[in-house]
């Protein structure tokens, strides 16, 4: 019979430490003050009535029915010459400087009017100590005269505009319109907005999330109207493009002041299945401009236009654009990825078939505009939730959450989604009211679409190889496993009595090993495995191995078989295949069972997270591993040539953490005095490049 060895590998994602990004990066002009200069004015905002505003949010909260409101907006007009105050400076430029102080506010945020940066000038938005940051912002943040900025924790921002000296007689301008009294967010991150949802909340690295990865990643929350949040999600065009089309409700855009300096928050997320014991880090653009929207779906459809790179996202951002189906067939299962009240990306999951919604529910002038959900897995939706991505089984948007009365204490209310199949091209529509014109620009007809993703991490081959053929026909006898390290013989471990035998072999120290299979017959085979090395993958006949090389454990099963035998593979999106060799996968969890002539079977899990291993640079063969790591990232290159390799590690807002360079076979990152979480490496020849995210776990 022919024996075969599988290997698989799972691998662990760290936590991220707190850092926020809005802009380009970089650090204002001014020295670090530990509070604010007497210099500096102070333009003072009395507090709202709280009580009253809640109040109101106790009702509007409960239908998802508008924005998840966490702030009071204070209307105003302070710009460069009524306002703060000019400090010229020794090179020749001059520096703006203002402080805006609401009342006892949790945070601040901004919207500026009528804004132009001629290129060389610089505008921060900052906290008083200056450990909050946003810019710099140039004019490719701003759409239409228009920013809006991210919240600022605290009662206090200041705002620095600087005048380079070859812009002194340039048109410059800015002014503020709005100053946002935060009441519900920042201060509370552990008690309120970060961790405000209820409990029954599943955060999106649990395990449930697993298959979702790529959904996870396009997902958003946004700030509309200066003061509410809601949730949307990158989506796909038939022209696979990268523009930065965002679907999200049409509800959302109500509030005032339309999509102009909207604010887009990407993966702000929890590295593990339980809540972070502080916020994650964040990175967010600002601006986009209006395409299209429609009541009767509730759907908006907006494109992001501020802090682009080459017309879309910017790689770092590390963000995923799903398709969508607009077939109107009835999907089996459905799940969404949400910001409820505010929080960090939660999952929500119906395991059975959705219904069309004729008259009843939500309200609508049109039947059957809308999906009907009931929640399964004790999750839910809040208040954020609107505007949130409702994908089918094979990950493909199918509506946008409307609104509905579901809660963690209303786990039985439905929630509505509007379609995407009644949003695509309704009748008498134009390109200002439906979907089609901007995801099918080409009128390809496509009455579905995959996803699109920028960067391609998973590494798309699994690595097979056939063992020779073993001499054990169909064991009936004991099976046992060894493992060798070095000259070190490990323990013999009986793992049972075939057809079928499996053993769990957990607490493996780091370093390379030889499994030894031995049957009843003592006839063996030899595996070769690396615990905290790179994953890899063979197969032989009959025989299931399995490894989470990173993690110490090692999964062994034993069958004894027949040839010819059989496979059947399942994976996410609907994926499934017959063939021993199975190229071409994307990240997801695969099943594969594996069956011999005489109807003997074994199952096992295969799990492709966002890992590369191999790829190729100017017919260089590039290697990373281990990745997860716990602290140290091994790079090798075969075919080495006298050129010089760049490398440089970002975090996820952009700033470079480490930099180096290799021309030889091998180089080591030491990450170890780092803070866990996801980093960006780029690896570059001076003409091209590779781009990795990596996970650093300790």
């Amino acid at each position: 019979m022919k024996r075969k060895i599988l290997l698989l590998a799972c691998l662990l994602i760290g936590g991220a430490s707190f850092a926020q990004q809005q802009g380009d990066g970089g650090t204002p002009r001014t020295a670090p003050m530990s509070k604010i200069s007497n210099d500096i004015p102070v333009q003072q905002f009395a507090a709202p009535n709280i009580a009253a505003l809640k109040n109101e949010d106790a009702i509007n909260d409960v239908e998802k029915t508008g924005p998840w409101r966490f702030g009071f907006n204070n209307y105003t007009n302070l710009n460069l010459t009524n306002s703060g105050a000019w400090t010229d400076l020794s090179n020749g430029g001059k520096i703006w400087q203002l402080a805006v102080e609401c009342e006892n506010a949790l945070t601040v945020n901004l919207t500026f009017e009528g804004v132009v940066i001629p290129e060389g000038n610089e505008l921060y938005v900052f906290n008083p100590q200056k450990d909050f940051i946003l810019g710099n912002f140039t004019q490719n943040h701003v759409y239409d005269g228009q920013l809006g900025t991210e919240l600022v924790p605290g009662s206090t921002v200041i705002v620095e505009y600087y005048v380079a000296p070859e812009n002194i007689s340039v048109s410059h301008s800015l002014t503020i319109g709005t100053v946002t009294h935060g009441y519900r967010t920042a201060n509370e991150f552990m008690e309120k907005a970060f961790g405000s949802s209820g409990s029954c909340n599943m955060n999106s690295a649990c395990p449930d999330g697993i298959p979702w990865e790529n959904q996870i990643r396009g997902a958003v929350m946004l700030v509309s109207g200066s003061n509410g949040f809601c949730s949307g999600s990158m989506i796909n065009n038939t022209q696979n493009d990268g523009t930065p089309y965002v679907l999200t409700a049409n509800h959302c855009s109500t509030s005032g002041g339309g999509p102009t300096n909207w604010i887009f928050r990407f993966n702000w997320q929890s590295a593990a299945c339980s809540n972070p014991g502080s916020s994650p880090s964040f990175v967010s653009l600002s601006g986009s401009i209006l395409r299209a929207k429609r009541t009767p779906s509730d759907f908006c459809l907006v494109e992001i236009t501020g802090g682009l790179i080459n017309g879309t996202v910017p790689e770092s951002y590390n963000t995923y654009f799903p398709g969508w189906d607009n077939s109107d067939v009835i999907p089996a299962t459905a799940m969404c990825v949400h910001h409820p009240s505010g929080d960090i990306k939660k999952l929500a999951f119906d395991d059975d078939a959705l219904q069309h919604n004729g008259s009843g529910g939500m309200p609508s002038s049109e039947n059957n505009s809308q999906w009907v959900v009931q929640w399964d897995r004790n999750t839910t939706t809040e208040g954020g939730s609107s505007g949130s991505p409702l994908f089918d089984q094979l990950g493909r948007i199918v509506g946008q959450l409307w609104g509905g009365g579901a809660s963690c204490s209303n786990l039985n209310s439905p929630d509505y989604y509007g379609k995407v199949s009644y949003s695509w091209e309704p009748s008498g529509s134009n390109s200002t009211n439906q979907l089609k014109y901007w995801l099918d620009p080409n009128n390809d007809g496509n009455t579905s679409l995959a996803g699109y993703d920028p960067i391609t991490y998973c590494n798309s081959t699994f690595d097979y190889s056939t063992t020779e053929e073993l001499c054990f026909g169909d064991n009936t006898g004991s099976v046992d496993v060894s493992f060798l390290t070095g000259i070190t013989t490990g323990a013999t471990f009986d793992i049972g009595n075939g057809p079928q035998a499996s053993g769990i072999f957990t607490g493996l120290p780091q370093g390379s090993y030889t499994v030894v299979v031995i049957d009843g017959e003592f006839c063996s085979t030899n595996v070769q495995v690396t615990i905290g090395g790179p994953a890899q993958m063979t197969t032989g006949g009959g025989t299931t191995f399995e490894t989470s090389p990173f993690n110490g454990t090692v999964n062994l099963s034993v069958f004894g078989g027949t040839s010819p035998f059989t496979y059947d593979w399942t994976g996410p999106n609907g994926f499934t295949a017959t063939t021993e060799d199975l190229p071409g996968v994307e990240g997801g969890v695969y099943s594969v069972t594996v069956t011999d002539a005489n109807g003997c079977t074994t199952t096992a899990n295969y799990t492709v997270y966002s890992v590369v291993s191999v790829e190729n640079i100017n017919m260089v063969t590039f290697k990373m591993y281990p990745n997860p790591s716990n602290g140290v990232f091994n790079i090798s290159m075969d075919n080495a040539d006298a050129i010089e390799y760049s490398i440089n590690v970002t975090d996820i807002s952009g700033r470079s953490v480490y930099t180096s360079s290799m021309s030889n076979e091998m180089h080591t990152i030491d990450m170890g005095a780092m803070s866990n979480g996801t980093y960006m490496l780029h690896f570059s020849d001076g003409e091209n490049s590779i781009i990795k995210k990596i996970v650093l776990d300790k």
